[in-house]
């Protein structure tokens, strides 16, 4: 009777304490769990209960008329027969029209895997945020061939694009993207072999936590950056693995080769 008593109290203590499997301090409903993805600051891949095979649940749109696509202008952006232009959301290839200097690297490379998956052939789209269109008047969507596969997913996979955060992208895709990236970086795949290999991999970045995106550390305008705004990239992997993307300015990509 005495050893079960202390059995009791043994068991009741660990319980307690959270030392059994399965317990301890639940996280306080009023401090939610930082989601991981472009809005935390963790220097690390994408969360391991994503699956880059698991492309999330999106609503298809409803646009006017077909959707056959006529031309690829780049390694994003796509016009179909009838003159309409398509972005293909969250993500970002290197500049095949820079204003200054030669196309970038691996420019040519990405619209020509674009080019070869999709031309003449008719899209469907799908809703990444609530407006369905940017600034220009483009339709911003993931773009899907008729097997299901996503274009948006196939560009990033294959590492002819780079994550590329903007607001109202669904957060459960952004992850998906993020987890493709993060694959493609590890596995060296497309431009990532090239880009990551050179000294400027090694150099120090800093991010603008409003805006998600990266500048050189001795960029004029990473200096810009409200301090509490900023976040410190010892590497360039370190920056594109936390979903930030390059800014536009202090431009560090090599041209093509």
């Amino acid at each position: 009777m005495l050893r079960r008593l202390c059995l009791i109290l043994f068991l009741c203590c660990a319980l307690v304490s959270g030392l059994l499997p399965g317990t301890g301090h639940a996280q306080p409903d009023d401090q939610p769990a930082a989601r991981p993805g472009p809005q935390t600051d963790a220097l690390s891949a994408a969360p391991a209960t994503v699956l880059p095979d698991a492309l999330p649940h999106l609503k298809q749109m409803a646009v006017r008329g077909k959707t056959s696509v006529a031309s690829c202008l780049d390694g994003d952006t796509m016009q179909l027969t009838d003159r309409r232009r398509v972005r293909l959301a969250g993500i970002d290839t290197p500049e095949l029209r820079p204003r200054k200097g030669k196309p970038q690297f691996y420019a040519r490379e990405a619209r020509e895997l674009l080019s070869s998956l999709v031309r003449g052939q008719e899209v469907l789209l799908f809703a990444v945020d609530a407006e369905g269109k940017d600034k220009y008047g483009r339709i911003v969507a993931d773009v899907r061939l008729g097997d299901g596969r996503s274009l948006n997913g196939i560009m990033v996979r294959e590492g002819a694009a780079f994550f590329y955060p903007h607001q109202g992208l669904d957060t459960a895709y952004q992850d998906w993207l993020l987890a493709l990236q993060a694959d493609a970086i590890r596995e060296r795949r497309g431009m990532w072999a090239e880009v990551l290999s050179r000294p400027e991999a090694l150099k120090n970045y800093t991010g603008n936590r409003n805006s998600l995106r990266f500048f050189p550390s001795d960029c004029p305008d990473a200096r810009k950056i409200k301090p509490r705004n900023r976040l410190h990239f010892g590497t360039l992997m370190d920056a594109f693995m936390a979903g930030y993307a390059p800014a536009r300015v202090c431009p560090f990509w090599p041209e093509e080769k």
